[in-house]
């Protein structure tokens, strides 16, 4: 699970998914084209019954190649997804007597988050450090302790820190809209760790970031799931990335590229790989094959999925590439 997404708030909306009108998107999020083919009719993920699940439809530009949900639901419609069911909200405690473990995890994962960032960027004290969509903003504090650098986190709630204010008393935390966040400096590192494919106007919110840039020397760090990968193609429609209709696109390196230099950015690399185990895409694939309630207790699963995960590492030892997600590192154009 994204570490950004443990831990939130869950929001209690009671709308019937079929209740809920669905809109057109009459242009490519990348690209703005307005020629796509189908590419995938998937079900909703990770809701409780099977009854909950309405279908979708992923779209491919043929201009780019992105892939989109078209018809979407309404972004202020979208709570009626993000239900008890919702996995990334709750956090390690939704793992019972596992919490540890999974809590472990997630340190590990904030750890490589750090690592990427620094191996890619100069940070050290002075350096301002903006983490949009930061959730539960445990990578800017390990990002902080290991550097010092000046960190901001921003989201659309605070449900993730509110509950333990003295521990993110070094962090300056926003709630809002990044397209209306004002600093008093501009970020030299910028870092959106699978945010970008929640987002319904992408290139808007891309452009605002370069705005927020503090010229070309800063660094924009972009982890999606990677559409074009061993676990998409293992699972098909099942595949956890496309965790309709949370997730609004899907990218792969040609069109997160396309996207990016759209936007006002200059790719600097494309890894093909991320802070985020595929294992966990590839497990979450495979529990929505199994058709499980994803409201229960995952603990009776954990020993499976522990398992599992060692069995991933066997298999793919020495390989870390295209199985399941991306990093886009990419800095402000001239």
């Amino acid at each position: 699970m994204s570490g950004a997404d443990a831990g939130k708030e869950v929001p209690r909306i009671a709308v019937p998914e079929g209740a809920v009108q669905r809109e057109a998107v009459p242009r490519c999020l990348a690209c703005g084209g307005t020629e796509r083919a189908p590419e995938a009719k998937v079900r909703a993920q990770m809701m409780a019954t099977r009854e909950d699940r309405a279908p979708f439809t992923f779209v491919r530009c043929t201009g780019c190649g992105l892939v989109f949900l078209d018809p979407r639901i309404p972004q202020d419609a979208l709570g009626a997804f993000y239900t008890g069911a919702y996995l990334p909200y709750r956090g390690p405690r939704a793992w019972g007597p596992f919490a540890p473990v999974v809590a472990a995890g997630l340190w590990r994962q904030d750890r490589k988050r750090v690592a990427l960032v620094r191996r890619h960027a100069e940070v050290g004290p002075g350096t301002r450090v903006l983490d949009v969509g930061c959730g539960k903003p445990s990578f800017l504090e390990s990002l902080r302790r290991a550097t010092g650098c000046a960190a901001v986190g921003t989201d659309f709630s605070d449900s993730g820190w509110r509950d333990d204010p003295g521990r993110w008393r070094e962090l300056d935390l926003r709630v809002g809209d990044i397209h209306e966040l004002h600093l008093a400096a501009h970020s030299d590192v910028i870092t959106m760790w699978h945010y970008l494919e929640h987002d319904y106007a992408p290139a808007k919110t891309l452009e605002r970031i370069r705005e927020l840039a503090a010229g070309t020397h800063a660094r924009l760090f972009v982890e999606v799931p990677d559409h074009d990968s061993w676990t998409r193609r293992r699972h098909g429609a099942l595949w956890a990335g496309y965790h309709a209709p949370r997730h609004t696109a899907l990218y792969d390196p040609d069109s997160i590229t396309t996207l990016l230099e759209r936007s006002g950015w200059s790719v600097v690399e494309i890894l093909r790989r991320g802070s985020l185990d595929p294992f966990v895409l590839h497990w979450m694939s495979r529990m929505e094959a199994r058709g499980i309630d994803w409201s229960e207790s995952m603990a009776s699963r954990a020993p499976g999925f522990l398992a599992g995960k060692v069995a991933w590492g066997v298999r793919f030892r020495g390989r870390r590439d295209g199985l399941g997600v991306l990093t886009a590192v990419a800095r402000p154009q001239a």
